[in-house]
């Protein structure tokens, strides 16, 4: 009996011990997905659940618009914004959605370079970078 605790122990010690890795790598630390969606043909999609981006990096080309087509797949409401980077100018602030709701957020054409996008609802969960290239 007592062996059999001590291995019990032991097996739950490794796995807390791996949670707490994986956290501190960034693989487990936050809820933002680790996708990437392109910009393609002006359009890109994006969702959420479980306070969570399907994606962290959405790329786009410069000096084109385009349109973030975002679905809240989630019962907590959510909006998608994007800044000139974290904590600034505001670019594009979408509409705060419902779970099961659906809205489009147009973006005017970026010149080349790194933005934020986040959940102004839950930045500390979601957020992620549009990476504009071209």
């Amino acid at each position: 009996m007592v062996l059999t605790s001590v291995i019990a122990l032991v097996a739950l010690m490794a796995a807390c011990s791996s949670a707490s890795e994986s956290a501190a790598d960034g693989d487990g630390g936050d809820n933002t997905g680790g996708g990437t969606i392109a910009v393609t043909d002006g359009a890109a999609e994006l969702s959420a659940a479980d306070i969570a981006f399907d994606a962290n990096v959405i790329q786009a080309v410069a000096g084109e618009a385009f349109t973030i087509t975002f679905t809240n797949n989630d019962s907590a409401p959510h909006n998608v914004a994007i800044y000139t980077e974290e904590g600034g100018e505001e670019i594009v602030v979408g509409d705060v959605i419902d779970g099961g709701a659906t809205t489009e957020v147009q973006v005017d054409a970026l010149e080349a370079g790194e933005y934020f996008f986040v959940c102004d609802i839950h930045p500390g969960e979601m957020s992620g970078s549009v990476v504009v290239e071209g």
